[in-house]
């Protein structure tokens, strides 16, 4: 793919992104933010990973709705459905995870669970691959862009969006077992 047809990928997704997720949350109702973001975003790459892709496609938009639908028939078949990090969010969007690890609560019992999950997130975030950990670690974490990481690193957007995307889905099947009352 030439920089001319990446170019249009990338603006066509950055202009309809939030038309894009509206719809994954249009026909599956009970999906949360990150669930429908990540379908997008795999579409999205699926598409950047095809050599000379808009060569063959007249439409652009019907081409990615179409593979949108698709994409969504198969979330709604799987039958492991992960468990999703968005609950860690509360409705205003802010990280609860943060809150999580900076809580000063005094009850012996939160101290207990809250170094518990601290171990086992900590557990978790080492197994990753470095890089997958390190994309998530400065977009969780630490509040990069990935515009601003891509420029840091000299990585392409959809690479470090795909590693993202691996490191949550690992992180998801890692910690499922894990139950916070």
């Amino acid at each position: 793919m030439n920089k001319d047809e990446e170019g249009k990928l990338f603006g066509f997704f950055v202009n309809e992104g939030k038309k894009l997720n509206n719809y994954v949350r249009k026909k599956i109702r009970s999906i949360n933010d990150m669930d429908a973001e990540d379908i997008v975003s795999d579409v999205m790459i699926n598409l950047f990973n095809k050599p000379d892709i808009t060569a063959r496609i007249e439409n652009l938009a019907a081409y990615v709705y179409r593979a949108l639908y698709y994409k969504i028939i198969d979330y709604l078949r799987s039958d492991n459905r992960t468990i999703s990090l968005e609950s860690n969010f509360d409705g205003n969007g802010e990280c609860l995870l943060i809150e999580i690890l900076a809580d000063k609560s005094t009850s012996v019992s939160n101290e207990a669970e809250r170094k518990e999950f601290l171990s086992k997130l900590a557990q978790c975030l080492s197994s990753l691959d470095p890089k997958q950990r390190a994309v998530f670690i400065a977009t969780e974490f630490e509040g990069k862009s990935f515009k601003e990481l891509s420029l840091l690193w000299d990585e392409p957007i959809g690479t470090l969006l795909s590693r993202k995307h691996r490191a949550i889905k690992l992180l998801q099947r890692m910690l499922k077992d894990y139950r916070r009352e």
